[in-house]
């Protein structure tokens, strides 16, 4: 038989590791605002209004300059907008900070896609870190192209 004393101790020992288990992993890590420093005179919005108009190559080289990077088998050209760097805060117990890394250091591109016409099929604007080294922009690319397409839905009133 187990003594009061022992049994109160075995419990308080069990409710401690109990709560650390919960707690412990919980370690908060909310990012911090991200730094953006400009690798071009470009902005976000000159690649929004090229969205909206199905222009060609040099309709759209003419608008924004030559791309960055022109990968002619995929038939897409990226255009380097922003540098950015983020922190995270990591806080111990939800509550204490006790670190803020820097995560890798990521590109916010423009990426243009064309048909065999050299008419622009779909833009998209995303951020990429440079985990692949000095074949980001081409990896970056070549996994956008595998993204289903996602077309807008038309607003019917049919039902």
């Amino acid at each position: 038989m187990i003594r009061p004393k022992t049994k109160s101790a075995f419990l308080a020992v069990g409710a401690l590791c109990a709560a650390g288990f919960i707690v412990w992993p919980g370690c908060a890590t909310p990012p911090l605002p991200a730094s953006r420093t400009p690798l071009s005179s470009l902005k976000r919005a000159d690649f929004s209004s090229l969205k909206r108009a199905h222009l060609s190559q040099d309709e759209i080289v003419a608008r924004v300059g030559k791309p960055d990077e022109y990968f002619t088998d995929l038939r897409v050209a990226c255009y380097k907008l922003n540098q950015i760097k983020r922190r995270r805060l990591m806080l111990l117990f939800g509550v204490l900070p006790i670190a803020a890394p820097q995560d890798p250091g990521a590109i916010e591109i423009a990426m243009i896609q064309y048909d065999d016409h050299s008419q622009a099929q779909r833009i998209r604007i995303k951020i990429v870190s440079y985990y692949y080294g000095q074949q980001t922009l081409y990896y970056a690319a070549q996994k956008w192209l595998t993204e289903p397409v996602t077309v807008p839905r038309a607003h019917s009133d049919a039902r």
